[in-house]
């Protein structure tokens, strides 16, 4: 651990946190569910269409920003928007299936493998650690205080309460700040390409990408890491 810098600034989800998990399958589960809502629905086409509006919701920038400061309303639009292609209607169902997601979601998330013992671990060490997330501040509080994150860190700073998210250069700037370090003394760990790599170099922060996957830059990315890792683990090797 002797290369590591002064302070590390911590990404929230897929970094410590496993949250995105089988989406295609617990969109599956949420169809049989509620499978007797649709009779007159193939559930492979609702399936489909699902996970065709949630593409689409997400693929957008001002969207997803929305989206993530309330999920339940997002789900909810995105289940409105494939009910359309079969002529459904909008009903109390869609507010059922939009907060019954938001649970099979939410039990769903687990810490990745190695993560809280690389924070113990980090804890035991003079390195200032620094939490930064994007996301409502009710979600991430709700994340943070399950799995007992907050003890291990000197900052935690959440886009719902900061009122700005990454990759906006104010989140890191302020997060440098409250921990009292320079850029040059500081990395940034993330899974996010633009929000946490691109977000922390236009700052000069250090960047390090977490690749939990190992599939590499995407075609076309015009973002480069400073460090690839596989988890938060690789960083104490």
């Amino acid at each position: 651990m002797d290369n590591l810098p002064k302070a590390l600034l911590l990404d929230l989800d897929d970094t410590i946190l496993d949250l995105y998990g089988d989406l295609e399958g617990d969109w599956l589960q949420l169809c049989h569910e509620f499978a007797d809502h649709f009779e007159a629905v193939p559930l492979h086409a609702l399936h489909a269409a699902l996970l065709e509006s949630r593409d689409w919701f997400w693929s957008d920038e001002e969207r997803a920003r929305r989206g993530r400061l309330d999920l339940l309303l997002a789900r909810r639009y995105i289940l409105l928007r494939a009910f359309a292609r079969f002529d459904l209607p909008d009903s109390p169902l869609v507010h059922r299936m939009a907060a019954r997601y938001n649970h099979i979601r939410e039990e769903a998330v687990r810490p990745l493998p190695g993560a809280i013992e690389t924070l113990q671990r980090l804890n035991t060490t003079e390195i200032r650690l620094g939490l930064i997330t994007n996301g409502s501040s009710e979600g991430q509080r709700a994340k943070i205080e399950r799995f007992s994150l907050a003890p291990y860190f000197d900052h935690i700073q959440i886009e719902g309460e900061f009122g700005i998210g990454k990759p906006d250069a104010r989140v890191f700037q302020h997060a440098l700040d409250a921990l009292g370090v320079e850029p040059a003394d500081a990395w940034m760990v993330g899974d996010n390409l633009d929000a946490d790599i691109r977000g922390a170099q236009q700052v000069g922060i250090y960047a390090v990408w977490v690749d939990a996957q190992g599939s590499g830059l995407p075609d076309g990315s015009t973002v480069r890491p400073d460090m690839t890792i596989r988890s938060i683990s690789d960083l104490l090797v």
